[in-house]
């Protein structure tokens, strides 16, 4: 094709011009919403842009205040825009309201939907008085079984999960009597035959999911019908995961990847990824599913688009293959996650210390609830310089059955010193040490706890150890206890 800089010129111009004019009529104020609405034209020219943006500014288009009128009004013209072939009246401005438009656009779309349907199910015999078709998808199990109840074509939220489930063993040969009507035989005017792929069973089902063994008697030519089944048949499993990997890349669905996965070319299966990842609804099964057929860019584009929404399991389920800098940021895009002990500590051992640090202080703190977890992550948030200052001091907690005294400067006695066992506040063992003691000290009567802080390793000696305590030690406990 031959581009020519003078219709390059004429439609830039165009483009500004259209621009221009609409920002003339309803003012420099509302630049910011106009310009929203051209660089979401889909025409690529503004052709719409006019129309657009009276719609937005029409009081009589009643949409709602839980609708963003902007976005609808993008949406609705964007379907216009790609189903145009399909629409009668192609002319934009005789629609009044954006509704009168949205009507017509879902015609179209239903129209679009009637005729994907078709190309997704085989007609494979047809006489005066039935026709037979094998639906290969869910749509067009319920454009040929609409009206009946069987499950495999009734439409929930947009989705059938029983005819994937059932045509994972068995094909599905809808039988359409011709010139019969639902309210003239609400039972027979269609039946379902259910052909098992691994020992050709057959099962009758009537309009109402009733089912029996043997052929209704209504066909006239039952053994003429019953040889189109068995001829395609054979075939049948191959036919049906070809129509469905077609369905499937014109409308990627995440739960279906790793159906259909294995059989795409490398092609194919990128585009489906970033049609998937485009999504403006991905959770984190999208980060299991698709992870291992990701480039590096993709997953960090992943990464970014699960915000808060990776659990624990996902990431356990994915560390094996996570480089570096993507268990950084999932983290610190997920730090749920680190209330998980086992991976924090795991992390504690494999990342520097200034790794920790910067993680520690991007994450919401507010969203470690775990008390070993908060614990270790209190230690990441340390400077060097903070650390070792921690260092140079030691902690201890003991037991005893006496008390120091009454008042803080004021020894009434001397302590009964049990058990001293030597802590650290960046220790979630030293916590779990704590509570014990506290059981203990909860069933001894008379029994007090008391912390001390000293300099480093000062009675480091004496933990454990039967050992009589120096009275100048001593003196320093008695000053510098205190009771937990």
């Amino acid at each position: 094709m031959e581009f020519k800089l003078e219709n390059i010129l004429k439609s830039t111009l165009l483009f500004e011009g259209r621009k221009e004019d609409v920002i003339k009529k309803y003012g420099e104020e509302n630049i910011e919403v106009i310009e929203r609405l051209s660089d979401n034209d889909p025409s690529g020219n503004n052709k719409y842009l006019g129309w657009m943006t009276k719609q937005l500014f029409n009081d009589d288009n009643l949409l709602g205040t839980e609708i963003d009128k902007t976005e609808y009004i993008i949406q609705v013209v964007t379907n216009f825009h790609q189903q145009l072939q399909r629409i009668k009246n192609k002319d934009i401005n005789s629609y009044k309201l954006v509704d009168d438009l949205r009507i017509a656009v879902d015609e179209a779309l239903k129209m679009a939907e009637e005729k994907k349907a078709e190309n997704e199910a085989d007609k494979i015999y047809e006489d005066d008085n039935v026709v037979i078709y094998v639906p290969l998808t869910v749509r067009a199990s319920c454009k040929y079984g609409s009206g009946s109840k069987w499950c495999i074509a009734a439409k929930n939220d947009g989705y059938n999960v029983h005819f994937d489930d059932y045509s994972k063993n068995s094909t599905f040969y809808f039988f359409i009597r011709k010139g019969i009507s639902k309210n003239s035989d609400p039972k027979g005017y269609k039946w379902a035959l259910q052909v098992s792929d691994n020992n050709n069973n057959f099962t009758w089902w009537n309009a109402q999911d009733q089912s029996q063994g043997s052929t209704p008697t209504y066909f006239t030519q039952p053994s003429a019908l019953i040889d189109a089944v068995n001829k395609y048949q054979k075939y049948a499993k191959t036919k049906k995961l070809e129509r469905q990997k077609i369905a499937f890349l014109s409308q990627p669905l995440i739960n279906k990847y790793k159906t259909f996965s294995d059989i795409l070319s490398n092609e194919e299966k990128q585009k489906v990824i970033e049609d998937l990842l485009n999504n403006d609804k991905i959770t984190s099964n999208y980060l299991t599913t698709l992870w291992s057929d990701l480039n590096s860019q993709q997953k960090i584009k992943l990464i970014n688009s699960t915000k808060k929404l990776i659990t624990q399991n996902d990431y356990n389920q994915l560390k094996d293959s996570l480089e570096k800098n993507e268990k950084i940021l999932i983290i610190e895009n997920n730090p749920q996650i680190l209330n998980n002990y086992n991976i924090i500590q795991t992390l504690d051992e494999e990342f520097t210390s200034d790794v920790k640090y910067k993680i520690s202080k991007k994450i919401d703190n507010k969203l470690i609830n775990n008390t070993d977890s908060k614990v270790l992550l209190k230690k990441w948030n340390m400077t060097p310089e903070e650390k070792e200052k921690h260092g140079q001091t030691s902690f201890y907690v003991f037991l005893s059955t006496d008390k120091p005294y009454a008042e803080k400067d004021e020894l009434k006695h001397s302590l009964d010193i049990e058990n001293i066992v030597k802590v650290n506040p960046l220790d979630p063992e030293s916590y779990r040490t704590i509570n014990m003691m506290k059981l203990r000290k909860s069933v001894q009567p008379n029994t007090k706890m008391y912390g001390i802080k000293t300099k480093e390793g000062l009675l480091d000696d004496y933990v454990g150890s039967d050992k009589t305590i120096p009275s100048e030690i001593l003196d320093v406990i008695k000053e510098k206890s205190m009771e937990i």
